[in-house]
């Protein structure tokens, strides 16, 4: 897709009907949000200009393409900001693997912010939407772990007109349609999957149906022109009012119940949400329904290059490329509900697969393309043996997880045509002149995996590269509890099953595990028993996952609140002292942590596990 001026007119075009603004340099693959969104937007018609990357310090960069017909999208790229820019104690990161050669400084601190002031200066009247994975988990009042402090809606600070959340493409579609028809963006309140400013306006029904919501509160009425995403439809739905900015802030608690009340209306179907922001006012509509099969397959198969743009050749490329480069996404969605992870918030529970015959036609297109080697990196989605799973009922389920504490009833775990797939793809990797390699890298549910030993056995046997990497989390029963993982058992279970069927297949090899250090509710013993785990099993992790309270996630509602979701006290690791003292028992054995470990084991009288650890070096 076009990013100049001159590449804009070998498309035949002056100005862009759309042009998307995302802080990554481009890279034309569907991991890349923008690329996504851009080439989907493409196939329905709409002429899209990438402006990747532009200098936010004055708005000239944001005139270079010329006005946008229709409207900006804006997003911060593939990661939130924040992570991107800072690890989890704080300090800056020394390289930005979304930018070229790996050179940090490129994109601003605040990217939709930021570029949002820029896309305004530079033409006023052109709608501003905001998108993209930071977006959509900041649509709401949150913790910013790196202000230490609870912040508005990214929509309210970056004054944009409307926020597309989740994976965006049916939401997106319809706004671009309804603008190209001559509908303003402020009358489009109807859209699922979006939130927006609610206005002043001259309804005094709407007025007073706001102002008895908020009539239990110190907030004054507001005032606004919107309507719930069901009324269209013909019904009226109330929307819920949830825990403004100052009220969180002035009492922690409010974080929680925040977050265990948009979590009900978090689905499809779902109610309307407003909230305030102090000041201003946000609606945020429920969640666009999952894509098709066939609109999956449709999106998946559009021309992408799986390249950067080339004038990035000579700075080195774009890191973030490479691991990603020919994988393959067979589905999306997780019904895991794991408390840290925001999957749920993004992408939902619903599992929304591609066919069979799409994935191999992604597969045989790798063949001809110049830079393949043989080896797709990875088939799976965020759970990696979920696909075609699902509810077997029709109602909406407010689970959040599907299979924590237990496997519901009405879970559909059925394996049959994730194997299939599985073994169409072993099929074509031996069916290839040059030896070839398929990969299921990670994401495997180890609960559901051991209701399935048949499909262990052919991961095994075809799709390792010698280390399959899983995430037991933790060893402590409590911590995974407030993690909402299963016991450590079903971990071990799958474990001893992984190395029985790679000794049928005649292979050496090995779990890879990940553990997170510092989840709200683990403590010293807590922290303990997970060392002592992997001192006794010689285990020797490269990297340790300390935990980032990222916006949305359940996780981050108890480190802010200080409450599990029962509303009980837990403690929290929030100091620097107390993080580091974790995620060195972790990785026991550097030299670097030797000192730190011995001294804590001494303190906790564990001189058995003292023996074991490498001794701490004399100054």
């Amino acid at each position: 897709m076009p990013t100049t001026r001159p590449e804009l007119k070998k498309h035949g075009r002056r100005n862009p009907d759309i042009i998307l603004v995302t802080a990554d340099a481009y890279v034309d693959h569907p991991s890349f949000g923008a690329a996504l969104i851009g080439r989907y937007l493409e196939s329905l018609g709409f002429s899209v200009a990438i402006l990747d990357q532009p200098d936010w310090r004055s708005a000239d960069d944001f005139r270079s393409l010329g006005r946008p017909r229709l409207f900006w999208g804006i997003t911060s790229g593939a990661v939130d900001s924040r992570l991107n820019n800072y690890a989890s104690m704080g300090h800056r990161r020394k390289k930005d693997v979304y930018s070229p050669g790996g050179k940090t400084g490129i994109r601003p601190d605040k990217p939709l912010l930021s570029y949002a002031a820029r896309a305004r200066e530079a033409f006023a009247d052109v709608p501003i939407i905001l998108g993209g994975l930071e977006a959509s988990l900041r649509r709401l009042v949150h913790y910013d772990y790196i202000e230490d402090r609870m912040k508005r809606s990214s929509l309210t600070d970056a004054k944009a007109d409307m926020l597309v959340f989740g994976m965006g493409e049916l939401a997106i579609a319809q706004i671009a349609r309804r603008l190209d028809s001559g509908e303003s963006i402020s009358d489009m309140t109807d859209i699922a999957g979006t939130a927006f400013p609610l206005l002043k306006s001259n309804d005094p029904g709407r007025d007073a149906m706001l102002a008895s919501l908020c009539a239990t509160t110190d907030s004054p009425p507001i005032q606004k022109n919107a309507m719930p995403a069901s009324q269209k439809e013909g019904k009226e739905t109330l929307p819920v009012l949830l825990p403004s900015l100052q009220e969180q802030t002035e009492n922690s608690e409010l974080v929680m119940t925040a977050q265990l009340e948009y979590q009900k209306h978090a689905l499809p179907g779902g109610k309307p949400v407003v909230q305030e922001q102090n000041p201003g006012w946000i609606q945020v509509n429920p969640p666009m329904r999952p894509l098709t099969t066939a609109e999956m397959d449709a999106l998946y198969e559009l021309p992408f290059t799986r390249r950067w743009h080339p004038k990035y050749d000579a700075l080195g490329g774009i890191p973030a490329l490479e691991p990603v480069k020919f994988s393959i996404l067979s589905h999306r969605g997780c019904f895991g509900g794991c408390s840290f992870c925001s999957i749920f918030f993004h992408q939902g529970k619903e599992i929304s697969s591609r066919s069979q015959e799409s994935i191999l036609a992604e597969a045989e297109s790798f063949t001809v393309h110049p830079d393949f080697k043989g080896t797709i990196q990875d088939v799976g989605g965020p759970s990696a043996n979920m696909y075609r799973m699902g509810c077997t009922r029709k109602s909406i389920c407010r689970r959040p997880s599907c299979i924590f504490p237990n496997i519901c009833p009405d879970l559909n775990t059925d394996h049959k045509p994730l194997i299939s797939l599985l073994q169409k793809l072993a099929d074509w990797k031996r069916r290839q002149k040059k030896k070839s390699h398929v990969f299921v890298s990670s994401g495997i549910r180890s609960d559901l995996a051991n209701l399935c030993p048949e499909y262990i056995d052919l991961v095994a046997k075809e799709f390792v590269s010698g280390h399959l990497k899983v995430a037991p989390e933790h060893t402590s029963r409590r911590v995974l509890n407030l993690m909402g993982k299963p016991g450590f058992g079903t971990h071990r279970k799958f474990e001893q099953a992984f190395a029985k069927s790679s000794a049928a297949a005649g292979k050496k090899q090995y779990l890879v595990p990940y553990f997170i250090s510092s989840h709200p509710g683990c403590g010293e013993d807590e922290a303990l028993e997970l060392a002592e785990y992997l001192i006794k099993n010689n285990l020797r992790l490269r990297q340790v996952q300390d935990f980032t309270p990222g916006p949305l996630a359940m996780s981050t509602a108890m480190f802010v609140s200080g409450l599990s979701p029962e509303m009980k006290r837990i403690f929290v690791a929030r100091g620097r002292k107390d993080k580091k003292l974790q995620a060195s028992l972790i990785q026991y054995f550097m030299p670097e942590n030797a000192g730190e470990v011995a001294a804590f084991l001494k303190r906790k009288r564990r001189h058995d596990l003292l023996k074991k650890i490498p001794r701490p070096r004399r100054r």
